[in-house]
This record gives structure tokens, sequence and C-alpha cells, in this order.
């Protein structure tokens, strides 16, 4: 699925799940033949009775639909994120494995470039996974060693350090609410009509 299609199906699940919430708190309440004036065209809804049937069967549809392809066909942002760290060497940090949400980190990459310039290309590449705020932002310092090769000569490697602000990774939670919301909020929607519809009258 393309980008833009993922947006609309993000869209229509988000909307799905505030027309069940509202349905729900807002206690709506549809009387048999009631007549509904839609841009200008009346209607009459003889079954009013399967309306927030059919409310709950989408919003499953939305549940489903974009967790297969927002999390099972695509990589999350928190997917992202985790198999950039999970990549990196962690030979200069005092864990095996970096936190994706606690603290600010900085580890070196586990492949050291022969030349500065392949080391700026991975720079340029390095993914846009992480969050910008208040003038925080992830770094990156290109770091040349010098070391004696099995031969007996002298080589330069060029290491890339990378820096993540706690900022930066703290606001990344926030990224993850947002991308989750079509999942979590129509749960959320489900969950509550099924309190007020059937647990408060029953």
């Amino acid at each position: 699925m393309h980008e833009l299609d993922l947006e609309k199906l993000r869209r229509f699940s988000l909307v799905v799940a505030l027309i069940l919430l509202t349905y729900s708190l807002a206690g709506i309440k549809m009387i048999p033949d009631a007549n509904i004036c839609f841009s200008g065209l009346p209607f009459k809804v003889s079954r009013p009775g399967l309306l927030p049937i059919g409310l709950i069967i989408a919003s499953l549809c939305a549940i489903g639909r974009f967790y297969y392809y927002g999390f099972m066909l695509k990589k999350s942002p928190y997917r992202v994120r985790r198999d950039i760290l999970d990549s990196m060497d962690l030979r200069y940090n005092k864990v095996k494995k970096v936190p994706t949400y606690i603290g600010s980190i900085e580890f070196k990459t586990n492949i050291s470039r022969p030349d500065r310039e392949s080391a700026e290309k991975y720079v340029s590449d390095f993914p846009d996974a992480f969050p910008k705020v208040a003038g925080a932002r992830p770094s990156m310092k290109i770091k040349s060693s010098e070391f004696i090769g099995e031969d007996g000569d002298n080589y330069i490697s060029y290491d890339v350090n990378i820096v993540i602000p706690a900022l930066c990774i703290h606001a990344a939670i926030f990224q993850d609410i947002d991308y989750s919301s079509p999942i979590w909020l129509n749960l959320a929607s489900l969950i509550i009509f099924i309190i007020f519809q059937i647990v408060l009258k029953g």
C-alpha cells in the first residue's frame, strides 16, 4: 500500500472511531421509520438498530486493516527507530541494548568506513527517524582513527558517532502514539460502546 493510501486508511479509521465514540457518549438513539435529511436529500431509516452494528463492524475492519497495512506490511516509526538502535555497535556504552524512550544516547556505527567520502554518505543516508524538538535534534560526527593493519602498515578509518538527545527520544513517544491512534482509538471506542450500550443498560 502506498503512503497516500495508508494515510487515507488512517483518516477513515479515525473518523469511524470518532463517530462510534460520539454515538456512545452522546447517547444517540434512532427511532423506527425516522426521516433524516442529508445534503438536502431526505431518506427514511427503517431499521435504526443496525446502525451501531454497522459502526462496530467498520471499527473492527479499521483496526484489522490498519494493523495489517501499517504494522505488518510497513514498518512503523517505532520499528524503524528500534532497528536503527539494534544495528549500532554499543562498544562505548555501558548497556548492551539502548532503550527506546529513556535518556540520551551516543553510539558508534558498527562498521568503520575506509574513507571519509563513504562515511559522509552514511550520514547523508541516515534515516530521519527521530523527531526534532525545540532545537534539539540528532547529530552525527565523523571521527578518524589510525590503526595498524595485518601487513604492518598504518591505516585510517572513519567512524560515525551519533548522538540523539533525550528530548528527541521522549518526543518519539508522541509520534508512536499518534501513528497507532487508528488502532487504540477504535479499541477505546468499542470498549466505551460496550460499557454504555450493554453494561449500563443491562
